[in-house]
């Protein structure tokens, strides 16, 4: 698989596609830190008055259950409401995406403990929740179930763990057939990704995104905030199997 640089040219070299008024080609001003999924690259942009983003997105992201048909539909949901920055372009095979880049502070843990910040993020994700990318709704049993089908194909599963799942995985069926309020959750809510610019927030990552359990994201800010009981088991188990996908991932990727 090309590297991270090599992809990265390749991508540049199609700048002429992007509907962009460029007066020349662009150049990478460099790597922005950050993200276990993708690698972006800050671009000074000859012609525009701003810089861009440009996001190679990882290779591997069905694995990781990430559907990028359905992220760019709710990304132009959430950035015709202000809450995020909207896609210049997406290549057609989706392998990376360019975004406006956002001069601001991404948040810390201290933000998020913050009771006048942790406000501004609840009032955030309210006008997120009440939004309509006509997306289904999550079966977070589908979800996980991929996860599992790839572990237990690589032989990554213990008789313990195997034993968990099961008792687990009845109760969350019958957790996806119940009539929980269903909206608008990110679903990776932590403080890298909400940037502040001044007196305004900005939600970004939203690949992970669905129509789902609103607990989630409160989860994600403070455990302590969930009302539905449940919601900390499907987030503990959730989190563990995305660690065991990346991990196997990354095996993968050093063994070809």
């Amino acid at each position: 698989m090309p590297d991270a640089f090599t992809r990265l040219e390749t991508a540049l070299a199609t700048w002429r596609k992007w509907p962009l008024p460029f007066t020349d080609a662009p150049r990478v001003l460099g790597p922005i830190e950050g993200g276990r999924t993708n690698r972006s690259f800050r671009l000074r942009a000859p012609g525009l008055g701003d810089d861009l983003l440009l996001r190679l997105n990882n290779p591997r992201g069905p694995r990781l259950g990430i559907d990028r048909a359905q992220e760019a539909a709710i990304l132009d949901t959430v950035a015709e409401a202000g809450l995020t920055r909207g896609a210049c372009y997406w290549s057609p095979q989706r392998d990376f995406t360019v975004f406006p880049h956002i001069d601001g502070r991404t948040w810390s843990d201290a933000d998020f403990q913050d009771p006048r910040q942790r406000r501004r993020l609840m009032e955030c994700l309210g006008a997120a929740q009440v939004l309509a990318p006509g997306t289904p709704r999550r079966s977070y049993t589908a979800y996980l179930d991929h996860y599992w089908q790839q572990l237990e194909n690589a032989g990554a599963i213990d008789a313990a763990l195997a034993s968990s799942w099961w008792l687990f995985r009845e109760t969350l069926v019958a957790f996806d057939r119940s009539d929980w309020p269903a909206v608008l959750t990110h679903h990776d809510l932590i403080p890298e990704n909400v940037l502040e610019t001044g007196d305004r927030l900005y939600l970004i990552d939203w690949e992970y995104a669905a129509v789902g359990h609103p607990d989630i994201d409160r989860w994600c800010i403070d455990p302590a905030l969930v009302r539905e009981p449940f919601i900390h088991e499907l987030a503990r188990w959730t989190n563990a199997l995305w660690e065991r996908i990346v991990t196997l991932s990354d095996e993968h990727r050093t063994v070809t």
